[in-house]
This record gives structure tokens, C-alpha cells and sequence, in this order.
């Protein structure tokens, strides 16, 4: 329930309290008009002035006057009248305050008492106010003659005003309660007009709870039977025992009297039965609960031995928690590791060409050195230089990509002519390598979804790769070949030096196939190569079959429609 609802709902509550309140005033400002009623025609005896004479009718001590009252009849038939219209009064207000849907009365747990209920306790309080109106009338005329005043005083020795404020209390209390009653019957009853009679048949009356919990349990216990496989031996066993149950009950039933000395063995025999049963099952759960217990305190080799029984179906779970821990730890291991070798390899890679340059800055500044050597080393300065700044250049680039920092501009890439211009662009180097590339290549355009110079960095990674690698006078492989829901490209080369690193790791920062790290190179070829990949979609493998060096990228063929959904 919101703020506002909560508001509406109290300021209900409220309107009712006030509508009995009001009621209650109404009645008690008639108090008087009603005195003036009851004591016309009443006859003053001054009893204790030495009255005399005879007379007949309702006789009533008052203060220290004696009245008689010869007809009383008329201030009940008054009270009657002023009750009714009063009741009346209250339950039309009452009925229109709780058909405001905005004040939420009728969707209250106070006035949510089931239908059948409601009229049980409707028909009691009907029939208590017939048994006890009297009383009222009663009660409404000894206040007015102010005789209960007068008991008070006399029987409780309570003083003038603490007498009369009691009997208006006691009579607003009683009025103000009987029209508060009233209030929370007729919104009770009135929920049928507001929750409509569909709700109100399901949510407040017995006899639709009853239908619709008996629909549910029907229903329930339809579907535990539709999920019961007949055919397990756990089922069948359970129905052989409770078959077996019932014959020996049914046995046993048919001695009557004797049969509850048979029933007695019976009970005995089952509970020492079950509590076999019962260790039977404590003890392989305790086996589960150590081995979880040895898991849980780093022995990743527990065995579990012995049948389980019931319990069978976890060890195959636990087995599988084992191995995923021990695959966790092992990861940990590796990321550790590799995060040395990383630190390692990058000082290794940023300080050799740094060394360089503050060798050949200090040559420079010699008095001694010929313009020859000064040529000399400046170009070597400017070769280390621009290594350097490559480095640094590549360690940013992959840094974005694999925080995901990168900016795609996605359009539709002819993947043939792509690898056709980053040829053309590596030519030098590809006739200075004494490697024999074979491209194949499709004659029809192979469009995917791409950013073009992402994936123009990946192929030129990759076909330097094989420049700075392969070994001199061998072969390489550069295919494309489209297939009905992707588009694979291929390169296959044979490597100079023999390859110790799994596909997996040669694709890490700072990993080179080279581990002497003699070649130029950062190592970080590979690694911006599957990171732009996967950030365009695809996927790239790499393998390794001995000296055979394989890299596969496989992309997804997409329409430029859905580029902005991809993205």
C-alpha cells in the first residue's frame, strides 16, 4: 500500500469514527428533551415534609424528592423511535463511506470477516439488542430522572459531579458502541459491491474458500501424481511396503478386540524397523557430511567410498563440486603465475629498447664521436624510439580492449577485400621473409558486420606474426571460407623455433612464441588480435600440432539492421 492509499485508508477510519460519533451527540442532545418527557404529568411527594395520600404509578426517589410516574411507557416508545432512526442514520452513512473505493475500507483484514460469519454474528447481535433493548430503555430512563445519579451517590458515596459525569459516560459508551458496531457490519457486509461478486465469492465467503483450497489441493495432488515415475525401483519398492502395510492392517482389523494385541507387536516390530532404516540413512549422510567437511578444508582428493543408497545420486555432484574446486585452484595458480611472468615481461620489453636509448644519448655526448657515429646512433635512437613507442602504444590498445573501453563503428566489411589491402600494405615485408604465402581467397565479396580497422589490426597481427615466425623457406596458409551461418578465416604456418605454450597461453600479454625473446616483437600481437575479435563477435582458436602454428577466427554473418542491436 502506497503513501496515499495508507492516507485515504485512515482518513476511512476516521469517517466512520466520526459518523458514530456524530451519532452519539445526536442521541445525547435528546437527553434533555427527554427529561422534560418523562417528568410531565410526574407528581412531586415531598415524602420527607410529611406528605400524605395514595398514588399509583412508577414511584422513584430523587435527590430528596419522591416522584411517581404514571406513564413511562412513552419516553421507551421515544427511545425506540430515536434508536431506530439513529441505527438507520448511521448505516446509510456507513454504507456510502465504504462504497468510496479511494478510502480502501472494504480491502481492510478489519472488515474481512467471511460472509457466513458475518451474518452469524449479525443475527447474535440482533438477537442480543431484542434481549437487552429493554435494558437500554432502562438505562436512558434513570438517567433522565437522574435516579441512577441518585444510587450512585447513595450506595457509592460518590459526590454530585463525579456521579453525573459516570452515567454520561456509561451512556455515551454504550450509544457510541452500538453505533460503531453498526458501522463495521454494514462495510463488512458491503464488500460484495466493491470487490464485485466474483472476488467477493473467493475471498469472502467460507464456501468459496473451502472450493477453491479443495481446487488446489486437487490439483496439487494431481501434479505429484503426474511427477511420480512408476517405473523407478524407489517407487515401486514404496508402493510394495505401503501394499504390504495395508494387508497386514486389514489382517489385524479383522480380530477385533485381539487384533489390538496385534497391533501392538505390529507397532513395535515397525518402529525398531524404521529406526534401522533410519541409522542406516544417518550413516551414509554422515559419510557425505565429512568428505563435505574434508572439501571444505582444502582436501580436493576426498573419495568417497561405500554405497550411499538414497544418497547415491550426490556423489557424482560431489564429485563434480571436487573437480570444479581443484579447476578454481588451478586457475588461481595459473592467473598467478602469469601475472609474475607478466610483470616480468613487460619490465623485460620497456627496459631493453629504454637501456638502448640512455646508451646511445650517452655516446652522443661525448666530444670524441664522428659525425659518421653520431649518424649511426641517432638512427639507432630512432629505431628504439619508435619500438618504444610502439610498445607503448600497443599496451594501451590492449588495456581498452579488455576493459571493454573501445568505441565499435559496425558496418558491413567485405572480408576478401580487407585481407587483400592488408597484403598489399605488408608486401615488403611478406617478399623480404622467404616464406611462401598461398592465399585463398573466394572471387565473390564476403560481407560481415565489422569494424574495419579493428579488423584490419587483426589481420595485419596475424600475417606479422607469421613474418617474425614462421620458418624461413616453408610454407603459409591464409584462407577464407564462408559457410551458411558464419564466415571462417584461417592461417597455418610452421614455426622456426619449437613451441612449448599451449594455444590457450600463447594468446596471453607479453607471451611470445620465441621464449628467448631475441625477435622483435611485444607479445602483444595475439592477445589485441582475440580481444578485437571478441569484441567484434567472433571468436578466434589457436592451436598447436607440433611445429604447425593454426589460427582460426570465426565471425557470425549479421545484417547492418542489426547493428545498433548488437552493439
Amino acid at each position: 500500500m502506497d503513501i496515499k492509499s495508507k492516507n485515504n485508508h485512515i482518513l476511512g477510519m476516521l469517517i466512520l469514527l466520526l459518523i458514530a460519533t456524530a451519532g452519539t451527540a445526536c442521541i445525547m442532545a435528546l437527553y434533555p428533551w427527554l427529561r422534560q418527557q418523562a417528568f410531565e404529568g410526574a407528581e412531586n411527594i415531598a415524602i420527607r415534609a410529611g406528605g400524605t395520600g395514595e398514588w399509583s404509578g412508577y414511584g422513584a426517589e430523587i435527590g430528596d424528592q419522591y416522584y411517581v410516574f404514571s406513564d413511562t411507557w412513552r419516553v421507551d416508545a421515544l427511545v425506540f423511535w430515536i434508536a431506530s432512526a439513529a441505527f438507520t442514520m448511521t448505516a446509510l452513512l456507513a454504507f456510502l463511506a465504504g462504497l468510496n473505493r479511494s478510502f480502501g475500507l472494504t480491502r481492510s483484514r478489519l472488515f474481512s470477516m467471511p460472509f457466513e460469519l458475518l451474518v452469524a454474528v449479525g443475527f447474535c447481535a440482533a438477537a442480543l439488542l431484542n434481549e437487552f433493548f429493554g435494558d437500554i430503555q432502562s438505562l436512558v430512563w434513570h438517567t433522565v430522572t437522574g435516579e441512577l445519579r441518585t444510587e450512585l451517590m447513595e450506595e457509592l458515596y460518590m459526590g454530585y459531579g463525579p456521579a453525573g459525569a459516570f452515567v454520561a459516560a456509561l451512556n455515551v459508551t454504550v450509544w457510541f458502541v452500538c453505533l460503531l458496531f453498526i458501522c463495521w457490519l454494514v462495510v463488512s457486509a458491503q464488500s460484495i459491491f466493491t470487490l464485485g461478486i466474483k472476488r467477493w465469492f473467493k475471498e469472502r465467503t467460507l464456501t468459496g474458500l473451502f472450493l477453491l483450497w479443495g481446487g488446489r489441493t486437487v490439483r496439487n495432488t494431481c501434479e505429484l501424481i503426474e511427477t511420480i515415475d512408476f517405473r523407478e525401483d524407489s517407487t515401486k519398492r514404496l508402493l510394495k511396503i505401503v501394499g504390504v502395510n495395508f494387508l497386514l492392517l486389514s489382517v489385524i482389523s479383522c480380530f477385533w478386540f485381539f487384533g489390538i494385541f496385534g497391533l501392538l507387536v505390529y507397532s513395535v516390530v515397525l518402529f525398531f524397523l524404521l529406526r534401522r532404516i533410519y541409522s542406516n540413512l544417518q550413516g551414509k549422510y554422515q559419510i557425505i557430511l565429512d568428505a563435505a567437511g574434508k572439501m571444505a578444508q582444502g582436501d580436493l582428493d576426498v573419495e568417497i567410498e561405500g554405497g550411499l543408497g538414497i544418497f547415491e545420486p550426490l556423489r557424482g555432484e560431489i564429485t563434480k563440486i571436487r573437480n570444479g574446486f581443484k579447476k578454481a585452484v588451478d586457475e588461481e595458480v595459473r592467473s598467478r603465475s602469469m601475472k609474475t611472468e607478466l610483470i616480468t615481461n613487460v619490465s623485460h620489453d620497456l627496459k631493453t629498447p629504454l637501456t638502448a636509448i640512455i646508451t646511445y644519448v650517452n655516446l652522443l655526448k661525448k666530444d670524441d664521436t664522428t659525425e659518421e657515429e653520431k649518424k649511426e646512433y641517432i638512427r639507432i635512437l630512432d629505431q628504439k624510439s619508435m619500438r618504444l613507442k610502439s610498445l607503448i602504444e600497443d599496451l594501451f590498445e590492449i588495456s581498452r580492449a579488455n576493459s571493454n573501453n573501445v568505441t565499435l563503428n559496425l558496418v558491413e566489411a567485405d572480408v576478401v577485400s580487407l585481407m587483400k589491402q592488408v597484403r598489399l600494405e605488408l608486401d615488403d615485408k611478406i617478399c623480404g621473409s622467404e616464406i611462401d604465402f598461398r592465399f585463398h581467397l573466394p572471387d565473390e565479396r564476403v560481407l560481415l558486420l565489422l569494424d574495419s580497422e579493428k579488423a584490419y589490426r587483426v589481420f595485419e597481427n596475424l600475417l606479422v606474426n607469421i613474418v617474425k615466425y614462421a620458418m624461413p623457406g616453408t610454407r603459409a596458409y591464409v584462407e577464407i571460407r564462408e559457410e551458411k551461418e558464419t564466415a571462417m578465416i584461417s592461417f597455418k604456418n610452421i614455426s622456426a623455433v619449437e613451441i612449448t605454450l599451449s594455444g590457450e597461453d600463447i594468446t596471453e600479454r607479453f607471451v611470445r612464441g620465441d621464449t628467448s625473446r631475441n625477435t622483435e616483437g611485444s607479445g602483444l600481437g595475439l592477445a589485441i588480435a582475440r580481444s578485437f575479435t571478441e569484441l567484434m563477435g567472433g571468436a578466434m582458436d589457436v592451436s598447436i600440432e607440433a611445429d604447425l602454428f593454426k589460427v582460426r577466427l570465426v565471425f557470425p554473418k549479421k545484417r547492418a539492421s542489426e547493428a545498433e542491436e548488437w552493439d
